[in-house]
């Protein structure tokens, strides 16, 4: 109906919060601090009824039209054709000929060790799914940075656009791809500091002015990423608009309560005997990546040693995401980092447990400080009815050679009381795998 954003009173402001775990308990300070902020996203919304986006007022809208500016195809893993895949262009493309293959023509690539590594470590992520890709893609041709044409000349819309194009399907995974980069990376945790309902203003300000984004939601173990387009008031709720890139032609809803300042998204995935599940979440659980993170050049991460002030860096995909490895980690003096299908349990100090978008985690990342030097590392399955997890496990201490090592090696149980077979052990002067 409208082919730029609609956007009325706003309001430039700064409204600073400080971050409340338990909304149940607040404080008169954090209602009052809430309710401020509930009104100056309402004083950006309208009286104006939008009825193609259900009942509300609305607030903002970019013009992104379900059926014709998303993808008419749904997400998938990753593919039996390899150049659907992550391959040796796509790290090319993204850090240059020489940080990806040994000194050489430029028209040839004898790769290094550590490409190996990511392609593989990157390939098995791929398995939870591309969602990334999509949803940043599908705002791209919005904001006219990409053509569909470019991709199938006699498109008119990104809903022409079919999957098995290996333009498009390598454009996909680059784009993908990104959200591994610290110049995305940063970004999505720095916003992932504020609360939903401070999204939801930096949304409406952000598409007013033209901003593409991306949105990443995290429940349990898996995070997922959508294309949000327009937010409404509805009752005590603000409702962000999405593209989901798991449903194509179908317009979602993230909803967050000015009240209770979470979100939730109904029938978010869809399980193996055919139900839905909800996925909520607070403040941590919900990020705002802007597009202008992922515009380059961009640092190859894993092409150099890391210092001696670096963390210990540890990285989980697994090829199955309906067979996934979760991670338990513990220390000499009793800490420890243990995930499940629902959760993450994290007592190491300093330590910090993330997911990329994907279906199982897609990637894990783990960052345990160099000041922790003894800790073992196993990899546990979901159930006893799983077989054992097929993972790729990479660690990388400072100053050290990466150590990368796969297969079938998530065998006890998650919630297990006794203890499995340490893969990786962690001392002060040596790490030792036993596969």
């Amino acid at each position: 109906m409208r082919n730029r954003p609609y956007f009325l009173g706003l309001l430039i402001a700064s409204v600073f919060l400080t971050a409340c775990a338990a909304f149940s308990t607040k404080s008169p300070t954090t209602i009052s601090t809430t309710e401020s902020l509930v009104s100056q996203i309402a004083s950006h919304c309208t009286d104006l009824d939008a009825p193609e986006l259900g009942e509300g007022k609305m607030c903002v809208d970019n013009g992104f039209r379900i059926k014709a500016d998303d993808f008419s195809f749904s997400n998938w893993g990753r593919s039996t054709e390899a150049d659907a895949n992550v391959t040796i262009q796509t790290l090319i493309d993204l850090f240059g000929h020489s940080a990806v293959c040994v000194d050489g023509p430029s028209t040839e690539c004898v790769i290094r060790p550590t490409t190996v590594q990511k392609l593989e470590e990157w390939n098995n992520a791929l398995a939870g799914g591309r969602c990334e890709g999509l949803a940043t893609l599908s705002t791209r041709f919005l904001l006219k940075l990409d053509d569909p044409t470019t991709f199938k000349p006699n498109a008119t819309r990104v809903a022409d656009l079919q999957r098995g194009n290996q333009l498009l399907d390598s454009s996909i995974v680059y784009w993908w791809a990104t959200q591994f980069l610290t110049e995305v990376s940063d970004r999505a945790a720095i916003s992932r500091t504020k609360s939903p309902l401070q999204l939801v203003d930096d949304l409406i300000q952000g598409l007013a002015n033209g901003v593409g984004y991306t949105v990443g939601l995290y429940f349990g173990s898996s995070g997922h990423a959508v294309t949000p387009f327009a937010v409404t008031h509805r009752g005590e709720d603000f409702i962000i608009h999405v593209y989901d890139n798991n449903f194509p032609g179908v317009r979602k809803e993230i909803v967050v309560n000015g009240t209770t300042n979470a979100w939730n998204y109904a029938a978010a995935r869809a399980q193996p005997d055919g139900n839905s599940i909800d996925w909520t979440g607070t403040t941590g659980t919900l990020e705002l990546t802007p597009m202008s993170s992922r515009k380059g050049p961009f640092k190859c991460s894993f092409c150099s040693t890391s210092t001696t002030t670096t963390d210990t860096v540890l990285t989980i995909a697994s090829r199955d995401p309906a067979a996934a490895g979760y991670t338990f980690i513990t220390t000499r003096d009793g800490q420890r980092i243990e995930a499940s299908p629902d959760s993450v349990i994290n007592t190491i100090s300093g330590s910090t447990y993330a997911v990329s978008k994907g279906l199982g985690g897609g990637l894990v990342t783990i960052h345990i400080p160099n000041t922790v030097t003894d800790f073992d590392i196993e990899m546990r399955r979901g159930s006893s009815v799983i077989p054992a997890a097929d993972v790729v496990v990479a660690i990388q201490r400072p100053m050290a050679a990466k150590i990368q090592v796969s297969g079938d090696l998530a065998h006890t149980v998650v919630g297990s009381s006794s203890t499995g077979t340490t893969l990786i052990a962690v001392r002060s002067d040596s790490t030792s795998v036993s596969a």
